[in-house]
């Protein structure tokens, strides 16, 4: 059974979607025609920031100066902030942890000695469980 609420939430929602629709017509017409507008080319200049050149020379920076800011790498690298963040964040997967950039995924080697601490860990509780 639908409560006042869900009422009221239908009742707003249907007269937004009234008021959004004839609030600008020539927008209503211009999606009819042209479809999602979102995803049509745009002019300027494309993205090239992210550049497997750039990739590479902001990790061989960070590997040299893990305490280097993203403004110091701006001024060498003559490329916007937002770019140089988003090439150590999603690209190569660094944090920044107490002013260093930190790797944020295990290599191998990490996973692996992680994985025999716990081994042993397991065992020494399971003889301590024994002993007992």
């Amino acid at each position: 059974m639908a409560s006042k609420d869900d009422n009221f939430n239908l009742k707003w929602r249907a007269l937004h979607r009234v008021s959004y629709n004839t609030q600008d017509p020539a927008r209503t017409d211009l999606q009819q025609v042209t479809g999602d507008i979102v995803h049509l080319p745009r002019s300027g200049r494309p993205l090239s920031a992210t550049t497997s050149e750039n990739i590479a020379l902001i990790e061989s920076m960070v590997m040299e100066d893990k305490c280097i800011t993203v403004n110091q790498l701006e001024q060498s690298m003559e490329i916007s902030s937002g770019a140089i963040h988003t090439i150590l964040t999603t690209v190569l997967g660094y944090r920044s942890i107490c002013g260093k950039w930190v790797s944020y995924k295990l290599s191998e080697n990490q996973r692996l000695e992680r994985l025999n601490i716990a081994k042993k860990l397991l065992e020494l509780m399971r003889t301590a469980i024994i002993d007992a």
